[in-house]
């Protein structure tokens, strides 16, 4: 098993860091582009893993090309809401091409995150507090890099299993 990532290719790097609202594509495949979207920046929380790191949504929204559809926050997240550090961006993974503002449906979308993977029912939101129920979208509570997200969305595109 080869060490090379090889799940995203590798768009244009940039040194700028992520803003809320920054519509960013990444490609798992020539030509294949998926939309996110910075949701928050400079998170505060009471995980210090997240202190600092990005909100994104990734959306399940395929174009052969890096223009933005129109309403993408209609589309549904192909990866549940995931806090990134800003490698994506310095190693050319995830490459922002507008900014737009953040929607009402965005704003309010319901999510949360659990961690332990064997007890899975309990749930905290994005400042660590602890939610009194399971959320619509979930996700380990972590940060996650470039290569997770590549990773999740081979998993989810194309039915692999974690390795």
């Amino acid at each position: 098993m080869s060490d090379e990532f090889s799940e995203l290719i590798a768009m244009q790097k940039s040194r700028k860091k992520p803003l809320e609202g920054d519509v960013f594509v990444i490609q798992p495949k020539e030509n294949h582009y998926y939309f996110g979207k910075v949701i928050k920046t400079k998170i505060v929380s009471k995980n210090i893993m997240f202190s600092n790191m990005n909100l994104i949504f990734v959306y399940n929204c395929l174009s052969i090309n890096k223009e933005i559809p129109s309403e993408l926050d209609e589309s549904e997240l192909l990866l549940p809401p995931t806090v990134v550090n800003f490698q994506g961006w310095l190693q050319g993974y995830f490459e922002t091409v507008e900014n737009q503002p953040i929607t009402k449906k965005e704003s309010n979308m319901d999510f949360g995150f659990f961690d332990d993977f064997e007890n899975q029912d309990k749930f905290y939101n994005l400042e660590g507090d602890r939610m009194l129920y399971k959320p619509r979208y979930t996700r380990f509570h972590g940060l996650a890099s470039y290569g997770y997200v590549g990773r999740e969305v081979h998993r989810v595109l194309y039915g692999k299993e974690y390795h």
